[in-house]
């Protein structure tokens, strides 16, 4: 483009904010002077050195730690210059914004850590035990980093043949919380799932371990569903994401040290315990047979005092049967005697009630139209079928139907007369 290019005002903001955008992303360090937050969704302002300011504008859902932040701490933003092309504007599209100095990252991880044990996230009711004896860890750190190496090493020396799933991250820098927590939604995701985490890294300062003191790490560790064991820096230091584990180590060697057991201490327990059942066995089988001969006896005795009441019972039993067996032929005899009179009481019954039938029968029969039918008689029926037993109700022109005895007539009525 020419020099003495003659720009119209909108055209020249297009072409400084292209140009600002080739410079790609910058990190800015300075006192944090202004924070406001517009519609829970835009964030707005200021940082500022002794001698000149900078406007910032980001979004709330990239920045996802602003209640963490304050005016007045120092503070570090990575984003990209922009200009707003309407007004002219010039400002810092933020990406990420982090605490820096002691000073500013302590009153960033007292504020944080005090939000997230209000809401239970460090509550020990809610941590889990380990397994006594895992098969399969999966263990998130640096790759080729001492801690890897302590880890790894003292977990050989203490036991073999444990499966370690690993998946390297980066421990420290800005992109280090969303790569531990990339990590844990990985590990978790396996199947058959793993016995547990192990989350780690060599120690540093309050800055070195920012990462770990990330709200999105904090809750990604709570919210795994295999238990995690945290060993972040050295002894001293203690991050957020100790607090959230289900165990915190010292360090990665204390962490191997904590999740399984050293095996020459475990073969001696083993062997202790078989001398313990050793010579507990021989007292038990001494006193096991003291306790038979005892119980043999006291057995015998038993058995000759049963048999001795069985026999008396046998014998009383004989001379119960010889007297029941007298009452049963009596009751026999009774029996027969019995049945002799129901007999003839029933026969008597069922006479009678043949009699009473055949009448019944007859009056039946006398009852039975047809019977009336064949004597002579006839019925006349209306056109609905009912009987007709008056004149009254019938009129010239009617339909009837009387029934004989060998058939049945169609009439219609021409006159009814009344008796």
């Amino acid at each position: 483009m020419e020099l003495n290019a003659v720009f119209r005002v909108s055209e020249f903001n297009e072409f400084i904010n292209e140009y600002l955008g080739q410079i790609g992303e910058v990190v800015i360090e300075g006192e944090l002077s202004e924070l406001k937050i517009n519609q829970n969704k835009w964030v707005f302002g200021t940082i500022k050195d002794e001698s000149a300011s900078i406007e910032i504008f980001g979004t709330v859902f990239q920045l996802a730690n602003l209640r963490q932040l304050e005016p007045g701490m120092l503070v570090r933003i990575y984003g990209t210059p922009r200009l707003y092309e309407k007004t002219g504007r010039f400002s810092i599209f933020v990406n990420t914004i982090v605490p820096s100095g002691e000073g500013a990252l302590q009153i960033a991880f007292e504020k944080l850590k005090m939000e997230l044990e209000q809401e239970g996230l460090f509550d020990d009711t809610r941590k889990r035990v380990l397994p006594r004896f895992p098969q399969s860890i999966g263990l998130i750190t640096a790759k080729d980093s001492q801690a890897y190496q302590d880890f790894v090493k003292v977990l050989a020396e203490r036991m073999g043949g444990i499966k370690i799933c690993f998946c390297p991250v980066q421990v420290q820098g800005k992109d280090s919380p969303m790569a531990v927590v990339n990590a844990i939604k990985r590990l978790n995701s396996l199947s058959p799932p793993l016995d547990l985490l192990v989350i780690t890294r060599g120690g540093g300062s309050l800055e070195d371990l920012i990462g770990f003191n990330d709200e999105r790490v904090v809750r990604a560790i709570f919210g795994s569903q295999i238990p995690v064991v945290s060993a972040v820096g050295h002894e001293g230091d203690v991050s957020l994401a100790d607090l959230v584990a289900d165990l915190r180590a010292s360090t990665p060697s204390n962490a191997a040290e904590l999740i399984v057991p050293d095996r020459k201490e475990l073969m001696r327990q083993v062997e202790s315990t078989v001398q313990y059942l050793d010579l507990y066995l021989a007292q038990s089988l001494l006193e096991g047979g003291r306790s038979v001969d005892y119980a043999v006896k006291l057995q015998q005795k038993t058995l000759e005092s049963i048999l001795q009441q069985a026999q008396s019972r046998i014998r009383n039993s004989y001379q119960q049967m010889s007297l029941f067996e007298r009452l049963i032929q009596q009751a026999q005899f009774q029996l027969q005697n019995i049945q002799s009179v129901l007999l003839q009481s029933l026969q008597a019954i069922v006479d009678q009630q043949q009699i009473r039938l055949e009448g019944i029968t007859r009056l039946l029969k006398s009852l039975d139209y047809q019977q009336v039918l064949q004597r002579g008689y006839s019925i006349t029926l209306s056109s609905t079928g009912q009987p007709l037993r008056r004149v009254t109700g019938i009129k010239p022109q009617d339909h009837i139907q009387t029934m004989l005895q060998d058939g049945t007539l169609e009439s219609v009525v021409s006159k009814t007369q009344n008796d």
